[in-house]
């Protein structure tokens, strides 16, 4: 009988489909009722992950597949900018980075799938897009968030995400200058 995990692995890839899993001699399981959903992975350059991360992935390391018919990346941007506001006699500035970039998920498969999109995040950065992600899993000192995005047989969905970081700088002192009246 096949793995569950090799099951998983070469219908994840494309080699075999569910249906020719279930149908080899090596395996007779019941045909399900329902629809199937894949679980595809994605990473944040756009490679499918085949062992995704997660709490439980503990020291296993991902495997990453290219396909850009899956899944590519348009308007990948970065920018910088300054925000300033004043608090109390003081200029509070900060410099602030945002990334962001679009997914082009496409469901390639004849069954609805589920994207995971995991989007790591280095300390100090935060998510800054919509949707939001549905969670946020911690391995370690690691924050990895996750969205979940659902397509339809031959769907192509996008899915924009986007990333923030503040770095405070040296606040300044402000004089307030005081007109005479006379």
């Amino acid at each position: 009988m096949m793995g569950v995990g090799l099951l998983r692995d070469l219908s994840f890839l494309g080699l075999a489909t569910v249906a020719e899993v279930f149908n080899s001699p090596q395996s007779k399981p019941p045909r399900p009722e329902y629809p199937i959903v894949r679980q595809i992975h994605v990473d944040q350059e756009c490679r499918l992950l085949l062992a995704p991360a997660g709490p439980d992935a503990g020291a296993k390391k991902a495997k990453l597949v290219r396909d850009p018919v899956v899944c590519h990346l348009e308007s990948v941007l970065s920018s910088q900018h300054m925000e300033e506001s004043i608090v109390g006699d003081e200029l509070h500035r900060s410099r602030v980075t945002i990334e962001e970039q679009e997914f082009v998920l496409q469901n390639i498969s004849g069954d609805p799938a589920i994207f995971t999109v995991e989007q790591p995040l280095a300390e100090g950065w935060t998510i800054d897009s919509d949707p939001r992600p549905e969670e946020i899993v911690r391995s370690g000192e690691q924050q990895t968030a996750l969205f979940r995005v659902h397509a339809e047989p031959g769907q192509i969905v996008r899915l924009h995400v986007g990333r923030r970081h503040v770095k405070p700088l040296k606040p300044k002192i402000i004089r307030a200058t005081l007109k005479s009246g006379h």
